[in-house]
């Protein structure tokens, strides 16, 4: 079980996020801002420096074969 520490410094605003609670990402492409779809039906909109953190933290535990 891993979790994501995401730190919004704008807002003063943390969020730590279990990987087994995401079904599903949605990227939005024009502004490169992610939401994460939970199991239970809810949405976290991240914001762009959230987003950001979270595309590092997933490429930087993905398995070398998958980059």
């Amino acid at each position: 079980m891993t979790y994501y520490l995401l730190n919004d410094p704008a807002s003063q605003r943390q969020r730590l996020v279990r990987d087994d609670h995401i079904s599903s990402v949605e990227i939005n492409k024009t502004d490169q801002v992610i939401t994460l779809l939970l199991v239970g039906g809810q949405e976290i909109r991240l914001t762009h420096d959230e987003s950001k953190q979270f595309m590092h933290h997933i490429k930087s535990h993905m398995p070398a074969s998958a980059t």
